[in-house]
């Protein structure tokens, strides 16, 4: 099975750069990150389901690196809000 990823097209001028109300990416931007996010959901849940059928010993290695990356991932998180809490200035 052969998977080809779709090469970015060069998007308009203004679709680049950030609209001008409070530093907000334009809507179209946002829209075009959607799309690309649900694509690779749905290519990935594809691929979890073939490895299922197929070996189920890789499988649950699978899904134990997926609970130590999302580990992982909560840690850093809970690190960089601790540090950016402790970086405020006290509020008086």
């Amino acid at each position: 099975m052969i998977y080809r990823t779709r090469k970015p097209k060069p998007a308009p001028e203004g679709e680049q750069k950030m609209s001008k109300t409070a530093g907000q990416p334009s809507p179209n931007a946002l829209i075009k990150v959607v799309d690309l996010l649900v694509e690779n959901r749905i290519r990935i849940d594809a691929m979890e389901q073939i490895l299922v059928k197929t070996n189920s010993v890789a499988y649950e290695l699978y899904l134990g690196t997926i609970e130590n990356l999302r580990a992982q991932k909560a840690a850093e998180v809970h690190r960089v809000l601790s540090r950016a809490i402790e970086s405020q200035p006290a509020e008086s």
